[in-house]
């Protein structure tokens, strides 16, 4: 049987056909959730790695492949082949070979693999550089490289067709499909050649169903923090007694089924859990952990909003757990201060500043030293405001009449009755310092050491007493 496609390109009307039906099955999936996994990856791979390229080589040869004669007067295949096998068979060479023009259907297929695989990286390339434009539509994404091919495809396919037409019928590209075996062939022959084709259509089913139906990878789960902001930043580390704090907690399931967790918020191991039905507002002790249940399905990832406050100061490491039925499934963890009202100052126009130990925990402050043992104190300034801040801070046991700057990478300083030392702190908008460790050398004696902070609009002052020496 003879399957002959030449008076009307059919095979082009074809490949634009199945790259619109793909960009439609890729958009109902994307938007509206109701696509074909299996036709994208179907479609998708001849979408990729070969119509580009085929629709560029049908542009540019919209001709068959045609033979000459050694006087270049056209003739059939089959001539050619004769007079090609006539002149390897002559000593001495002969007269020149002639050769056809134009590509024949193996030729065709090569390139077209070829030149696909040049121009999809090449259309990547240069939507890379459209990133800047829109950052969050444009660049190397789904949709613009989607729409790039189509329209790469779509363009050099509606060349290839007009092209084509023009050509007459006799000369132009057509597809010829031969499925009769020669009568010349031996019973062998016709045995051997089916199963040939037997094995090449199972190969060729076999490989459409490793690509569609992939072997299961590995089964795990994605568990992370962000900050504030939605990215893996600007987590809370400094917080005032029962103030709230946000993060963002994510979960993605890859276990190939539906799986239940549980999720656990504590600062103690002694703690026992509080069941609760959302993280929006739960409170943590060294006795109180909140716990959630949550069902997460296959590939799918949730982000869960949480705002937590600690009741306890000090200073922690608040971990995340993710419980997977009654085993520890994944930990995260963060570092927290938790401050005590009675060590901040908060005045009227919103800044609050405080005074800790020198590793920052709020009850590290000693109450007595000895005799020139240096005293670990750090400072710090919370901005809530949205005004950038250039805060002052002078240190002092009495009212002070000598000022002397400091820088706190010198310390330790020794502080004396009639000394000031001056620190300067610049504080951003929306933000907390780090707590800045300073190390001070005091007299022997009983002292109260102030703090005053002075941003140019009012002053705060921060103290605290130490007994030195005995």
């Amino acid at each position: 049987m003879r399957i002959e496609i030449r008076e009307k390109p059919h095979d082009l009307y074809a490949a634009l056909v199945l790259s619109t039906l793909l960009v439609a099955i890729i958009i109902l999936d994307e938007v509206l959730g109701f696509g074909s996994q299996v036709l994208r990856v179907v479609l998708g791979l001849p979408f990729i790695l070969f119509i580009p390229g085929y629709m560029l080589i049908s542009a540019l040869y919209p001709e068959r492949k045609r033979y000459f004669d050694r006087e270049g007067r056209p003739i059939t295949r089959e001539e050619w082949e004769r007079i090609v096998e006539e002149g390897e068979s002559e000593e001495g060479g002969g007269d020149e070979i002639p050769g056809g023009k134009g590509l024949d259907d193996l030729e065709r297929v090569a390139l077209s693999l070829g030149l696909s695989i040049a121009i999809t990286p090449l259309i990547g390339l240069v939507l890379n550089y459209t990133y800047d434009w829109d950052p969050e539509h444009l660049g190397i994404r789904l949709f613009p490289i989607l729409i790039s091919i189509y329209a790469f495809i779509v363009i050099t396919g509606i060349a290839a067709i007009l092209r084509r037409r023009r050509v007459p019928k006799e000369d132009r590209y057509g597809i010829v499909i031969d499925i009769s075996i020669p009568d010349d062939y031996s019973t062998t022959d016709k045995l051997l050649t089916a199963g040939i084709v037997i094995m090449m259509l199972a190969s060729v089913t076999l490989l459409v169903y490793i690509i569609v139906v992939p072997r299961e990878g590995e089964a795990f789960t994605e568990f992370y923090i962000l900050g504030p902001t939605g990215m893996a930043e600007k987590y809370p580390r400094n917080m005032l007694l029962e103030e709230e704090k946000y993060v963002i907690i994510g979960i993605g399931n890859h276990e190939h089924r539906r799986m239940n967790y549980t999720i656990v918020l504590t600062i103690s191991p002694e703690a026992r859990n509080n069941t609760v039905t959302g993280m929006d507002h739960v409170t943590l002790s060294r006795t109180n952990q909140p716990s959630m249940e949550i069902s997460v399905g296959d590939r799918e990832t949730l982000e869960l909003p949480c705002n937590f406050s600690v009741l306890e100061t000090g200073s922690y490491k608040l971990r995340f757990l993710l419980f997977r039925g009654e085993k520890e499934y994944r930990d995260l963890h963060i570092w927290i201060k938790v401050f005590s009202p009675g060590r901040f100052s908060n005045s009227t126009y919103g800044l609050e500043t405080f005074i800790t130990g020198w590793d920052g925990d709020p009850s590290g402050l000693p109450d007595s030293v000895g005799s020139n043992e240096t005293v670990g104190v750090g400072v710090g300034v919370r901005n809530p405001t949205d005004t950038d801040r250039d805060v002052q801070v002078r240190i002092r046991t009495g009212d002070g009449g000598t000022v002397r700057r400091i820088d706190p990478a010198e310390g330790p300083f020794e502080l004396e009755e009639g000394v000031t030392l001056v620190l300067e702190l610049h504080v951003n908008a929306t933000s907390s310092v780090d707590v800045m460790p300073i190390g001070l050398v005091l007299p022997d004696g009983s002292w109260t050491v102030s703090f005053l902070f002075d941003d140019g609009t009012e002053e705060q002052t921060v103290s605290f007493s130490i007994d030195v020496g005995g």
